[in-house]
Order: structure tokens, then sequence, then C-alpha cells
């Protein structure tokens, strides 16, 4: 039974190397334990047990030492036979502790000495301080059975305080009886234990037996060591925390470690001055982010190996010193009341707009009165994190991660200004706000956040801010319902620059621009020795329009050219080169008569239109902008002014232009020569068809007028609906008599955009063939036959028929119709009936 026992014991060793059990079963003292010093002096007898050998002689100490660490909380148990009377020569002495292999020399240590003068021994507990003794604990004197014999089994115990307590029981067994008790702390740390035989007799020197060692805990320690935690200390060590001190070889052994992220594991483990901390050092540097360090297979000193993969999290902060606009404040809830759905509390949104994480310690938020600084705390990449009052925070945590400020800095509804700066007080990120930028009266009544479009847009304020759409009222804890980013490939353009008048030109672009780079007067220039505008104002509604205004008025009737430079979109984009000017004209004032009424329908065919054409009379660009059209109330004054164009729209010298509420209705009813000489208004002065006044215009300045009567048209007309009164001639006034005359039926009755029907020709009067052939086969040449003519005097009649040569009537070209003073008339070779006409055939008369 006592071999199984051993045998047990023995492997229990294996498990926690640092006890000491050995009852020297295995007949070698050799190795577990391994006992060193006067090997050669000692043996293990037939009853398996340490026995001394030494040399017969006079005078000699032998001793054997095995290493082991227990001093405080610790048990020492053994057995001693001495087969001989102790004496003071003729001693043996069990060391406890000591910080010496060697135990006969100088050394640190405790341990118990049995031999004194006198058959009735005691057990003594003595301390060593290098080779100076000093009893502690005076054991009682013991009487023996036989005077030649010492037999005693002796336990030592020490607890965390230092508190010794001697027992033994000279049976040999285990009945303990305590021999003493004392308190010393002199030395608390041990290296060694061992045995030391002293005789001065030959025939004592293989009388010293020994068995049974133990050394262990007082109180055992059975728990493994835990992983605690794990501390970066900068890029590429890392400090990992256990719950107690580790076996040297265990810690040391770089397969033990693995760290995620493809790390795996350290190139060195070293100690710090904490006994529970040891550090590891990599060979790559640490990126930002969260890592896992798996331990295994390490042991406490007492053997206990942690358990299998224990894990420890930790977050590696690169460091970096956050920028300005790295960090926004990203959404503002300044009058929560009336919120569809979020707490009725006010918050501020912060967003680290970066990929790095950024630490905020020290870090404030501000308004005009009162500020918060913020704690240990770090906000990881793309993070929003929701600011609120302490007595808010479980209101808004639902939403994510949530700061409690106190104090909370009070928002104001109306306006305020937010300034979030870092540690050493350099500005993060500042918002001057106002109600205004809700652009929305209803939400900016309360219950709606204002929101950030974009933390990367250049453009600031009112443009780069707006009231939430979200139906919450607003979006805590994620992204804006605004959020729109700027970044664009596309470059802003110049679309076009119109003269407001003569000092202001409005600029328009493609996309809305920079208000700050668009409001900067030098980012203008105009050429012919003007320069920059005096100031540049940005319309808030789309910020694509800037109004510039210039110091001086522009010189009327010069060409100049406006060039724009270092205006860019909210993005950063410039202005494309390619599309950044624009050519500017101010026409001449216009004077009297220089743009003068040249044809008037007053009244329209059946569900058409009036219209009234206007003629530029100059050798010069004029500007239909500068011009109202009006009618005459009863006293004969301009009445019921219309402008005719709110941007600058250019007259080429000697054009025709036609004003209408309708363009498509009059280009569907008559030719149009010029088609996009049309101006069309919402309304036109009322011209009624029996007679009224036509009036042009410039401000006060009357620059032309017709008064009109239905009595001007051709008499013989039919029906007067839809024809026109052409003016004859610019050179006489619009009322002199017989200067309007009906347009002829040759044209349609009108013609809108070109020359008049009615215009005088001089003095020639021809009627012509083009050619004195034609043939209408539909090969595309001479199909057909023109008959062109003119004649001096306006307002005539025309009849024009084609004979065969026979004389038979072919074709009826015209018959008694009105024709202009110069045109032509075409046959197709077709008779009355539709037909090829055939045979000899008369010219038309």
């Amino acid at each position: 039974m006592k071999k199984i026992l051993l045998i047990s014991l023995l492997l229990f060793s294996k498990i926690a190397f640092s006890q000491v059990f050995d009852s020297f079963s295995d007949g070698d003292f050799s190795k577990n334990p391994a006992w060193n010093g006067d090997i050669n002096y000692f043996q293990v007898n037939a009853k398996m047990r340490l026995q001394a050998k030494g040399q017969q002689l006079a005078s000699q100490t032998i001793a054997l030492s095995t290493p082991s660490q227990f001093s405080l909380n610790a048990s020492w148990e053994f057995l001693v036979q001495l087969n001989f009377d102790p004496t003071a020569t003729n001693f043996v002495r069990i060391y406890l502790t000591s910080d010496q292999e060697n135990l006969k020399g100088s050394l640190n240590g405790y341990f118990v000495q049995i031999g004194e003068a006198g058959t009735t021994d005691g057990l003594h507990l003595y301390k060593q301080t290098k080779t100076a003794t000093t009893r502690l604990i005076t054991g009682p004197q013991k009487t023996r059975a036989a005077n030649n014999l010492f037999l005693a089994k002796i336990k030592v115990t020490r607890d965390e305080a230092g508190k010794w307590n001697l027992y033994s029981d000279v049976t040999g067994g285990n009945s303990f009886s305590l021999e003493g008790n004392v308190f010393d702390n002199t030395f608390t740390t041990s290296a060694y234990a061992g045995v030391f035989c002293k005789y001065a007799t030959a025939s004592r020197s293989n009388q010293y037996i020994f068995d049974d060692f133990k050394i262990d805990d007082l109180v055992p320690d059975r728990t493994p060591p835990t992983l605690i935690g794990v501390t970066s200390v900068d890029s590429v060590h890392l400090d990992v925390a256990f719950s107690e001190p580790l076996d040297a070889t265990s810690a040391s052994d770089l397969s033990n470690y693995s760290l995620s992220n493809g790390y795996g594991s350290p190139i060195n483990v070293s100690t710090t001055a904490a006994a529970t901390v040891y550090r590891l050092a990599y060979a790559k540097k640490f990126l930002s982010g969260a890592y896992t360090l798996v331990v295994n297979n390490v042991k406490d000193k007492k053997g206990n190996i942690i358990a299998t993969d224990s894990k420890a999290v930790f977050k590696y902060i690169k460091p970096y010193t956050a920028q300005y606009g790295d960090v926004v404040i990203n959404e503002i809830f300044a009058n929560p009341s009336g919120s569809p759905g979020l707490p009725q509390k006010e918050f501020v949104e912060i967003w680290n707009s970066t990929d790095e994480y950024i630490l905020t310690q020290g870090w404030k938020l501000a308004d005009q009165t009162s500020s918060f600084t913020f704690g240990i705390d770090t906000i990881s990449p793309n993070e929003l994190v929701v600011l609120c009052a302490k007595a808010d925070e479980s209101l808004f945590k639902p939403f994510g991660k949530t700061v409690p400020l106190s104090p909370w800095p009070s928002l104001n509804n109306d306006k305020d200004i937010l300034t979030l700066s870092d540690h050493t007080g350099r500005v993060i990120d500042k918002v001057a706000y106002f109600d205004s930028w809700y652009k929305d009266d209803v939400k900016k009544k309360g219950g709606f956040s204002l929101e950030l479009i974009d933390p990367k847009n250049i453009c600031r304020g009112i443009q780069n801010w707006s009231a939430s759409t979200d139906a919450a009222g607003g979006t805590p804890g994620k992204q804006n319902s605004v959020y729109r980013s700027q970044i664009s490939t596309a470059v802003p353009k110049l679309l076009s620059a119109t003269i407001i008048d003569s000092v202001t030109i409005e600029v328009e672009f493609s996309k809305p621009v920079d208000s700050l780079s668009a409001a900067q007067p030098d980012h203008y220039v105009m050429n012919n020795g003007i320069g920059n505008p005096s100031s540049a104002s940005v319309k808030l509604q789309g910020f694509e329009v800037v109004t510039l205004k210039f110091a001086a008025p522009f010189a009327r009737g010069v060409e100049h050219t406006l060039t724009v430079g270092n205006v860019t979109d909210c993005a950063g984009n410039p202005v494309s080169p390619a599309a950044n000017s624009a050519k500017l004209f101010i026409a001449k004032k216009i004077g009297v008569h220089d743009m003068l009424i040249s044809e008037v329908l007053f009244n329209p065919k059946a569900g058409s239109v009036d219209f009234v054409e206007i003629y530029n009379n100059t050798d010069h660009v004029l500007d239909m902008k500068d011009l109202q059209l009006a009618n005459a109330d009863s006293a004969g004054a301009p009445a019921n002014i219309n402008v005719l164009s709110t941007k600058s729209m250019l007259i080429e010298s000697k054009s025709y232009w036609v004003i209408s509420t309708n363009t498509l209705s009059i280009q569907s009813n008559y030719f149009c020569e010029n088609p996009d000489h049309f101006i069309q208004l919402k309304t036109l002065p009322v011209y009624n068809n029996d007679k009224g006044t036509v009036i042009l215009l410039s401000g006060s300045l009357m620059i032309d007028r017709f008064d009109y009567t239905d009595k001007m048209k051709m008499p013989l007309l039919q029906n007067a609906d839809g024809v026109s009164l052409e003016r004859v001639s610019f050179l006489k006034g619009a009322n002199d008599v017989g200067n309007f005359k009906s347009a002829a039926a040759s044209v349609g009755f009108a013609t809108p955009t070109y020359k008049n029907s009615q215009e005088p020709n001089g003095d020639v009067d021809f009627v012509e063939i083009a050619a004195k052939t034609f043939s209408p086969d539909g090969d595309g040449f001479e199909d057909v036959m023109n008959l062109d003519y003119q004649v001096a005097e306006n307002a005539n009649l025309a009849t024009v028929n084609v004979f065969s040569d026979k004389g038979v009537l072919i074709r009826r070209l015209l018959k008694n119709q009105t024709i202009g003073t110069k045109g032509r008339l075409t046959w197709d070779g077709l008779n009355e009936n539709g037909q090829k006409a055939g045979g000899d055939l008369c010219y038309p008369i």
C-alpha cells in the first residue's frame, strides 16, 4: 500500500513541480526531487529511507539540499531517526528555508535542530543570519524509550503573517503535539531546503536516517492563474497581466501566446517591475483597431495551468492628432418640443468622419455660456456619438453611443454658437447656427433637428445644414437623413451672365457653388478696363446665381467679357476653364422711332390671338428689356403697360420681332421666316377689333404710337378676321394716312417676323417668268414654273390665269386677290381638276 501511495505522490509532483514530496521509495535521491551536496555521503537504505554514510572520522559535517521556494503559507513535514543519543557535538539540522544551496556555509534561513546535552533532547526552531544563529522556539524536553534512539515525526507551519508553529510526534506517527510558536518575518523567501548532519564521533557517521519529506502550501494552492488583461505600451509592445506570478519557463515560451489580426506569437517575452505583468514584443507595428490575445499552457509557480484558450480583448489606438473638421458637430436638436418620434430633450451629435481612432480626453463642448470637459474616451472611426444632459442619458442610450454631459450647455432655439475643442484648446469644429437654416417655417417651430449635409463639404452655414427629413424628427446615432456627399468630379460651369441694369450683372452656374468663394469680388473680372465688381452676393435659394454690382455704369454699344476664377463647388472643384467666361452687351438707349410698330393683328382668326410686330429701325443692336408695350386709356395716355423682358434680350438691326400670348398659335396660322423672333407674354394690352391704340414705350419715353381702326383694312376683303395691318413705310409716321394697309392674301394675310408685304419697292414694275420652259415630271428639275413680280404701289388686286395655246383656261392662280408689292407665284402644271395639263400652253396673265 505504501508503494502505491508513493507512486501517486510522485505523479502528482510532476504536476505541481515546486512542491517537495519524497519518501525515497524509488531508491534514488538524485531525482524526483534532486538532492545535491555531499551526495557521496548519503544513500537510500534497504528500508527505502535516506541514510547518512559519512566517513569514519573524528569530526565531519555532511549536508544535502533540494530546491524549495516555500517560505510563507508553507508546511514542512519529515521523519527523523537518530540511532544514537544526540548531543551538542553530534546533532542534526533540518533546514526549512535557505537562500543558499550549500547549507554548511553562510546563509539566511530557518532550521529545526535536534541535539543537546542530556538524554531528554527537545526540538527547537532556529533562525540563521549569515553564520549567526538565533533560537526562536524552544521545545520541551522529550523522554525517549531508549537512550540511544531518537525518533520523531516533525511538522512545521508558517502562515502568510509569519507565525511559526512547531509540532512533533515522538512515535513517528501523525498525532502531532505543539512544541511552540513564534512570529518572525526576517526572511520571507527561500531557494532551498535540506538536511545538515554534524558528528564528532566516528561511529555516528551512518546513524542519521530521514524519510517522508513533504513541503507544501499551508493552504494548498490548486487555483490556476487567470489572464487579467492586455495593455498596449506602444506600437510593438503589449503588457499582459495575470492573476499571479508565473513559472518563468512557461511564461517565456513564445508559442504560448497568439495575437489576432495575423500577428501570431511575439518575438520576445520579458518580465516587468510588476511580478504579475509580462511584456510581449512584436516585429510588426500594430494598426489601430481591436485585438484578441489568446494564452495557453502558462503555469503559476505551483504548477497550476491556465485555462485553455484564455482570451483578453484590447484596443490599440495609433497616436493621432485630430485636425479641424475630423470630428464634426453633425446634428443639433435645439428645439425638441413636439418631436414626432424622439425624446423631447436636447442633444448634439458629433461624428468622427475619419478612419482614425481619436482620443477625446480633455476635449470640451461649449456654447456661449458654459462648457463640458470629456473624460477618458475614444471615438472609433466613422462613429456617431450622442451628447446629452446627464439626466437624459437613459433616453438616448437606445440610439447608440451616448456621452452624458454635466453641466449641459443649454441650446438656444433661434441661434447659438457651439464649439468643440481638443485638450489643448485648439478648435476641432465650430457651428454658429440660426433657425433660418431649417429652410422650413413649420419645422423651425420645434420637434425637428438641424442636420449637417456633408462634413467634407467646403460650403458652410445654411448651405450645408437643413432640417431633418426623418419621420421621427431627427437621426441620433445614425446617418443624417439629409446626408449627401458633395464629392463630385463634375466641375461647375458658367452658364450665363445677364445684365440687370447699367451696373448689375446676374451670373448663373451649372450647379451650386461655395457661397464663400462665390461672394469674393476679386473672383470676377470684366475687360475693357472695368475690372472687379464692388460686391458679389449669392442667392441663397439654390446657390447657383450670383449678383455682381459694379461701381460705374458699363459703356453701351460695346461688347464686354466677364471671366470667373477661383469659384468652386462644394466639393472644391473650380469652375471649368473651358466654361468660365461670358460675353456681355448693353445696347444703346432706345430713342424715339428707334423701335417701330411694324404690324398689328387685332382681330385674329377664331381660336387664335392678337400679335404686335416691332422693327429695329436703327443700324445697331437694341435691347428688348428696355421696352414696354401698352394701349391707351380714355384720355389717350399709355395704360396697361407690359414689360417685354425682365432680362436682357438683344434685337439685331433691321430685324422683326413678334409679341403675343401664344407663339405656337401664330406659327400654326402664318408662315414665319424667323421662328425664334417671338416674345411670349402672359397677357397683352387689350386691342379691340374696331379701333385701338398700340403704344411702344421705353420707360416714360414714347418710342412709337399707332392708332388703328378696322376701316384701314382693304374694303374688298370678304372676311377681315386674321388679316393684319402692315406698315408700309418706316420713313413715315405710324399715324400718317395710308401708312398701314392690310397684309396681302398672297402671303397669307400676315407676315410675322419678316418683311411686310406692303413695303414699297421703288418705281420699277415688272412681271417675269424665271424660265421659259418647265417639266412637271417629278424628277427634281424644273418641276414648277415661278412667276416673279414687283409693283411700285401697294394694296393691289391681281388675277392670274393659265391658258392653253388655243385659249382654253387651264388654271386660275389668283382671282382679284390682294398682293404685296413684291412676290412670287408658282404653278405646278396641274389643271383645275388637279390633273396634269397637256398640249401647248400660254403664259399666265
